[in-house]
């Protein structure tokens, strides 16, 4: 019967929870109220604490922090989580924060994703499947970021910003607007820069799928249009794509938030560059 492996300078506090195959490397901290799923692997001075339920087979690596109190003034000690899904690679010094209650008092993190080192998720962030964060990158409290997005180093994104699904920012941009699925973002503030071609090919999406989301995105931010009739039309004629109506969706609800969404810069071509 497999047992977990600690290695003799690593703390596990009396209460936490372990399965059978974990491994916890030197000098590392595990909260009583942790939760390891099998095969996670905690390398040298990597600290798990607060009430964080991690899934199966996570790599947490060299002095990364993970499931610690917010860094939130409101926050009094609530009850809050952090959950973690399977197969997520969380890489040095990244920071991982539980919720608080004003935002539902949960930080969530799905499976198959890449943190590089030093990332940030801040409190009551949620995180889809699949993602690439890369190094130094924040998110402060309230983020959402959807599946099979790609954060390029030192990226910035403001509370309560939305990243749709598939998008992607350049590094050391400066996000404080939902960004579209399926686009690019950058720049310092961060503005739209097209469809993002090559990542979507990269996923195995058809040049007619691509073609009919650049052309959604060309009609949608054409110079002097107006934005509901615009939405309507485009639906009316490139509707047909789930993709196409997935950007239209997206763009209606963070039309009517708070928040808004990312633009091109005026007097910018709406065309995403070609390859």
């Amino acid at each position: 019967m497999p047992v977990p492996q600690l290695h003799p300078t690593a703390i596990v506090e009396d209460g936490a929870e372990l399965a059978d195959d974990v491994t916890v490397g030197a000098y590392c901290f595990v909260g009583r109220r942790v939760k390891l799923g099998p095969g996670c692997v905690l390398h040298h001075g990597a600290v798990v604490d607060g009430n964080t339920t991690v899934g199966a087979r996570n790599q947490i690596f060299h002095y990364a922090v993970v499931g610690t109190i917010p860094q939130d003034k409101k926050y009094q000690g609530e009850e809050s989580q952090l959950l973690i899904g399977d197969d997520n690679v969380v890489r040095e010094h990244a920071t991982i924060h539980m919720g608080t209650q004003v935002g539902g008092g949960v930080t969530r993190i799905g499976n198959k994703n890449l943190l590089m080192a030093s990332v940030h998720v801040g409190h009551d962030s949620v995180i889809g499947n699949a993602c690439v964060i890369a190094n130094s990158t924040g998110l402060a409290g309230h983020v959402i970021v959807e599946d099979f997005v790609t954060l390029g180093g030192q990226t910035g994104i403001h509370q309560f910003v939305r990243v749709g699904a598939h998008a992607m920012t350049s590094g050391g941009s400066k996000v404080g607007k939902d960004i579209p699925p399926y686009t690019i973002a950058q720049g310092y503030p961060a503005r739209l820069r097209g469809i993002n071609q090559i990542g979507l090919r990269r996923r195995g999406f058809s040049d007619e799928t691509i073609r009919s989301l650049r052309q959604a995105y060309r009609a949608v931010f054409a110079e002097g249009a107006r934005f509901d009739e615009t939405l309507q039309r485009v639906r009316e004629e490139l509707g047909g794509s789930h993709e196409v109506q997935r950007l239209l969706d997206f763009l209606a609800v963070s039309q009517s938030s708070d928040r808004g969404f990312l633009r091109p810069g005026r007097g910018e071509d709406t065309a995403d560059d070609e390859d």
